[in-house]
């Protein structure tokens, strides 16, 4: 017997009837595992989701992990939520219970993670969030081989493909060059709380860095970087969890806390995040590529100014509104650290910039252009 909806009915049925709302299934298990990135991503796609009334959004979030993040789901989308292990889930499907079974019978799957739950039928459109493991493997270490075959399997499978820049949509292309062009769907920002937060430090005299603790994120450039300011210098809080590939950086970023260089922050709520993003003197943002970059988009919803690593993806999300660096010289980073921080006019510039352009990317007009995508599927 298939999974029912809600309403104990199989929702396939319903593609036949234009009038209908049609079935679609979200690949949530990011949204449930972690907060940032890939995660975030998912979670805010959904609720925008489920704000289109022409859609009827079934979540899959089908795993044996237990949730890390609230499942809390918006009220006219439904979780489908089973102790199931991954590796059962290709026998299920030669049983007939593909994902759009377990997600009560979708007429389409979204893939929104570099592990796809396994379909029979249905299309299957795929988020390609960055291909970052293909241009330099050594940021992802022995993981980035596994993750090739991963994603090329993935591309070869899809019936549709997004990216979230114009510059993984160019990556795509080169790996890839048989699969169908890429729809550019760029994230949204409005989910950042814009309304007044009590400080998460006793002083706004910081400055912030948001990102898992790996090779990419240049954590050691900003170091480097950081070093090199002259005093008196505003501190460095730097929120990530330790990653991969990541030994050599998280003993730097130790003995930096040890000399009062920076507080290192291994995690943080979203509602400390905000709070520390909203009463940061300036966000840095040194990673060496990016898929999108959502702390720097979230920085400029709450005026607060971004120094960003000159790179296309990052030049894309970000535009005029940031101050770019080569993140790979040190005293480059560092002369456009101090530009932002001590420059009063130049942070008002930023803040009205950053505002404006953040005030662009809602999630609202993301979730509209993937049902555009979804119905061109389906038709």
């Amino acid at each position: 017997m298939l999974p029912r909806n809600d309403t104990g009915t199989n929702d396939t049925a319903s593609t036949s009837n234009p009038r209908m709302p049609v079935p679609i299934a979200l690949d949530y298990r990011p949204a449930l595992l972690s907060r940032a990135g890939i995660g975030r991503a998912t979670r805010e796609l959904a609720r925008a989701l489920a704000e289109i009334e022409d859609l009827r959004v079934h979540l899959f979030g089908h795993s044996f992990a237990r949730a890390r993040v609230s499942p809390k789901t918006p009220a006219s989308a439904r979780l489908h939520r089973l102790p199931i292990p991954g590796r059962l889930l290709p026998a299920l499907r030669r049983l007939g219970l593909g994902a759009e079974q377990l997600a009560g019978g979708a007429a389409l799957v979204h893939w929104t993670d570099y592990i796809q739950p396994p379909t029979r039928s249905a299309p299957r459109v795929l988020t390609v969030h960055d291909l970052a493991f293909v241009r330099d493997p050594g940021w992802h270490g022995p993981d980035a081989a596994a993750l090739v075959e991963r994603t090329r399997a993935a591309v070869g499978a899809a019936t549709a493909l997004t990216a979230p820049t114009r510059a993984t949509a160019a990556d795509l292309r080169a790996f890839a060059p048989d699969a169908p062009a890429a729809r550019v769907i760029h994230w949204g920002a409005d989910h950042v709380p814009t309304a007044p937060l009590p400080a998460a430090r006793g002083d706004g005299d910081y400055v912030l860095c948001v990102g898992t603790v790996e090779p990419r994120k240049n954590h050691l450039g900003l170091l480097a970087a950081w070093r090199q300011l002259r005093p008196p210098r505003p501190h460095l809080v730097v929120v990530g969890a330790a990653g991969w590939e990541c030994a050599e950086i998280v003993r730097a970023l130790a003995e930096a806390e040890r000399e009062g260089l920076l507080t290192w922050r291994r995690s943080a709520l979203d509602q400390e995040l905000w709070s520390l993003l909203q009463h940061a003197r300036a966000l840095v943002y040194p990673s060496l590529w990016e898929g999108f970059g959502f702390p720097p988009l979230e920085a400029m919803a709450l005026g607060v100014p971004v120094v960003a690593h000159d790179v296309a993806p990052l030049r894309e999300v970000c535009e005029d509104a940031a101050r770019y660096a080569d993140a790979t010289d040190p005293a480059a980073l560092a002369d456009a650290i101090e530009v932002v921080v001590g420059d009063e006019r130049a942070r008002t510039d930023a803040a009205r910039t950053g505002r404006a352009l953040a005030a662009q990317r809602t999630w609202r007009r993301c979730a509209e252009e993937h049902a555009a995508l979804y119905r061109e599927v389906l038709a």
